[in-house]
């Protein structure tokens, strides 16, 4: 037989009461746990994900960035007694039977035995907390621990990350007893300060002494009229009883004036580390910029900070991120911007590329569950996920597209309770001419778009020694430009002696907004055939590629060592003596739009003709 434990809090009645289920039904305590629950991700990821976007979007206003910390503790025998007493834990235990919570957990254990009771604490600091008066549903307090499924973000006029209301769940969640404490300082209505203490606990419906409960369960003080059909108010406990309180339950202590909110998950399911992981894989954007700190405690007390630039596998899509916002520069061979064109004047974002290079072992430093995507990342500078709806390809490449400010409202709609992704068909999207539902479409459509483009005109690493490339024939040239219309047919392969190499590479340099491409190359005879001299003819092209398709040719300035003269037979060569002293041409477009994408092609061939 369990011990059962009273509360025994504080002068006021305080202890867990329970929803009575209400005449005309009402949401299960399940309804505010089970949202997340099947999102795909570890419970970890989810509990890093949404608790700091929770504490983002409170952002208090001002230059400073908002602080995050998760403290584990472990607690056993008197400690854990003690806890069990304070948090009036021996009421849910009395339910253990009817609440049907699956083992192991603490209500199952006598409260001083030496199994460990994990606690999480999550702070956060530069933030409003839960603000205004607690009974007033527009409250944080109230959209916090009171409602379910509350978009009220939705309309907000500033950029959140939720717009659901259902974050809220992942503390609960990852809770072995459903069930969590949140203690905010704070200010109210009057800007007056405001401490406030709640327990909230979600379980399934179930009935306990002849009646029947939603499985809601709230910690504080109960000012109810009545038992069952009766109008149910449980108040928080405020200002010095919640200090109190909060500080008997281990909530760290705030200086005066220290805003912010922290939470406690009861009997903690999650560990140090994989929050830790789940910090950088998400949070990696907003980190970088340094405009958000976050601290990971374990239970033995050591804190551990997020450091994504030292993780192997997200370095290619942070490289990718400052590609995507400007603050490092493509090179047209592994690193590529892309700004996507504007929806009826109305910006979209930019997306950078990142060709991936092999280790030592063979492989990427990017798992294969993560090769060819693109981390989406929008105002909260919050990963809502590594997008890839296409196969992989070679050679294997990352991006990062970061959304533009004016159509953050609208992937926001687009995302899912989870915020996980950006679904064009979502039922929020719904506008008069849909205008919304196609500009979600068009940015998914242009980042796979823009990747496939970024992917093939992405040349292979040089070779460590002379960079010498086979002859580029007609043939090949055949198949890097699609025949036109009246084009003659691919001709096979010749035997020509001819070597092509590159002096410098293809390569994109900025030119004010615009970009230009500049190469040098030189060809010669092969020096082990036995012929002196020949004649040769040249064609130099750029053409601008265009959804896989080539287009117009940009006006290249070429400087050579060989006299050249216009080939009559073929509009466009030009015609030159070649031996095997090498003969050089650089090369040099007129600047282009810094969103095309173009192809720098040299072509060589003998004319057929003796020298």
């Amino acid at each position: 037989m369990l011990e059962v434990v009273k509360a025994k809090t504080s002068a006021l009645p305080v202890n867990w009461s329970f929803e009575y289920n209400p005449p005309m039904g009402g949401a299960a305590g399940e309804a505010f746990t089970n949202t997340l629950a099947s999102s795909g991700m570890h419970p970890a990821a989810v509990l890093a994900r949404e608790a700091i976007q929770n504490s983002v979007d409170a952002r208090a206003k001002g230059d400073g960035k908002v602080s995050v910390r998760f403290v584990a503790k472990s607690l056993t025998r008197a400690e854990k007694k003690k806890f069990f007493i304070t948090a009036g834990l021996g009421t849910l235990q009395e339910r253990i039977t009817s609440l049907k919570i699956p083992v192991p957990n603490c209500l199952s254990s006598i409260p001083e035995s030496a199994t460990p009771l994990n606690l999480l604490y999550i702070d956060d600091y530069n933030t409003t907390g839960l603000e205004g008066d607690p009974k007033d549903p527009d409250s944080k307090f109230y959209r916090f621990l009171l409602s379910l499924g509350d978009g009220s973000k939705e309309l907000s006029k500033e950029h959140t990350g939720g717009s659901y209301g259902f974050g809220k769940s992942v503390y609960s969640s990852n809770s072995a007893i459903l069930s969590m404490f949140a203690y905010s300082r704070t200010v109210d209505e009057e800007g007056k300060p405001l401490s406030l203490l709640f327990g909230c606990g979600y379980f399934r419906k179930h009935k306990f002494g002849g009646d029947h409960f939603t499985g809601r369960s709230w910690f504080g003080v109960d000012v109810s009229q009545g038992g069952p059909g009766s109008l149910q108010v449980i108040d928080p406990l405020m200002n010095e009883e919640a200090d109190r309180l909060a500080a008997e339950l281990g909530f760290a202590e705030r200086s005066q004036g220290e805003l912010g909110t922290s939470v406690l998950i009861v009997d903690a399911v999650v560990e140090a580390k994989e929050i830790l992981r789940g910090v950088e894989d998400w949070w990696w954007p907003r980190l970088i910029s340094n405009e958000l700190s976050v601290t990971v405690v374990d239970a033995k007390g050591t804190q551990h900070y997020p450091r994504p630039k030292k993780r192997e596998d997200l370095k290619p899509f942070i490289d990718a991120f400052y590609l995507s916002v400007g603050q490092s520069p493509p090179n047209s061979r592994t690193d590529f911007r892309k700004v996507l064109q504007k929806a009826d004047n109305v910006s979209l974002g930019a997306a950078g590329f990142k060709v991936l290079e092999r280790k030592a072992n063979d492989e990427y430093a990017v798992g294969e569950d993560r090769l060819d995507s693109v981390a989406l990342i929008r105002a909260p500078m919050m990963v809502v996920s590594y997008y890839r709806q296409w196969n992989v390809q070679n050679p294997p490449i990352v991006g990062a597209f970061v959304a533009d400010d004016e159509i953050d409202d609208i992937l926001r709609s687009a995302e899912p309770p989870a915020h996980d992704r950006w679904d064009p068909d979502a039922r929020r999207l719904q506008d008069v001419d849909g205008t919304n539902r196609s500009i979600v479409d068009r940015v998914l459509k242009a980042i796979k778009r823009n990747l496939k483009s970024a992917q093939g005109a992405a040349s292979p690493p040089p070779p460590p020694r002379p960079k010498k490339l086979t002859m580029l024939e007609r043939t090949l040239a055949s198949f890097l430009t699609p025949a036109r219309r009246g084009s003659q047919p691919p001709v096979e392969a010749s035997s020509a002696p001819i070597n092509l190499f590159y002096d410098e590479e293809p390569r994109a340099e900025a030119v004010g907004d615009k970009l230009r491409l500049t190469a040098a190359f030189s060809v010669r005879l092969k020096v082990d055939e036995d012929v002196g001299e020949m004649l040769a003819r040249v064609r130099i092209t750029c053409p601008v590629i265009e959804d896989g398709q080539v287009g117009d040719d940009l006006q290249l300035e070429v400087e050579t060592t060989a006299e050249l003269e216009d080939d009559t037979e073929k509009p466009g060569w030009k015609k030159f003596a070649l031996s095997q002293q090498a003969i050089k041409f650089v090369c040099k477009s007129v600047p282009y739009n810094a969103l095309w994408t173009v192809k720098f092609v040299p072509e060589v061939e003998p004319t057929g003709q003796d020298q």
